[in-house]
């Protein structure tokens, strides 16, 4: 392409990119394709078209899309990490971990697909490969918060109620409205007979979502 093309296309994709991450869904999918007419290979465009459709449930058009930008660049970590995510979504494990394990193969300190393993691992009941990935992914990215609050997870359910907590309270520290680590939370100092705190954790669970049943229930 000329660098007006380029010119306009990167202009496109911007103004794609401000309509989806302002939830204008329609007016974005159009010009993420309005992009891939005039350049058939820009894969930002495939892989945010793919992210798209998968926040709306249409799981088969983002697998498509996902494939469409990995068969024009194979080592496009973002969309084989998106593409383990709809497998994941869809409880086919296995290719979750294909998808997974080739993104850490290309790209090993991208913390993502590393977490996100771990959840599958988790899933299998295979703990000590899920805490293996949980903690490669917090070593590559120490303020992973997700990768301590599912640490906590296994600790607390294997009765490690104060690892569990020493993790959600990591969580909480690097993302205060992290909600569902102050649920566990909630849940690890309930364990510990620690009811004050249970008590206040689940509080600040329903302060960031009031509709969260789950809470209200344990609270």
């Amino acid at each position: 392409m000329d660098k007006n093309k380029d010119l306009i296309v990167a202009e496109t994709f911007n103004l794609a990119l401000k309509n989806h991450q302002n939830n204008n869904l329609k007016e974005a999918q159009d010009l993420y394709n309005q992009i891939l007419k005039v350049n058939p290979k820009y894969i930002d465009a495939y892989n945010n078209l793919g992210l798209l459709f998968q926040s709306t449930g249409k799981n088969q058009k983002a697998i498509d899309c996902y494939e469409k930008a990995i068969e024009i660049d194979p080592n496009y970590v973002n969309a084989l990490t998106n593409l383990g995510n709809v497998f994941k979504t869809l409880g086919e494990k296995q290719k979750a971990i294909d998808c997974y394990e080739k993104a850490i193969k290309i790209k090993p300190n991208h913390d993502m697909p590393h977490n996100n393993l771990g959840v599958i691992f988790q899933d299998l009941n295979q703990y000590k490969k899920a805490m293996d990935c949980y903690e490669k992914a917090i070593e590559i990215n120490p303020n992973y918060s997700r990768s301590h609050n599912n640490l906590g997870v296994i600790f607390q359910n294997f009765g490690y109620y104060q690892k569990g907590v020493d993790c959600y309270k990591k969580a909480i520290e690097i993302d205060p409205n992290f909600i569902d680590a102050h649920y566990n939370l909630g849940g690890a100092f309930k364990k510990l007979d620690e009811y004050q705190n249970a008590i206040d954790c689940y509080k600040k669970a329903i302060k960031i979502n009031p509709n969260y049943a789950n809470a209200h229930y344990n609270l």
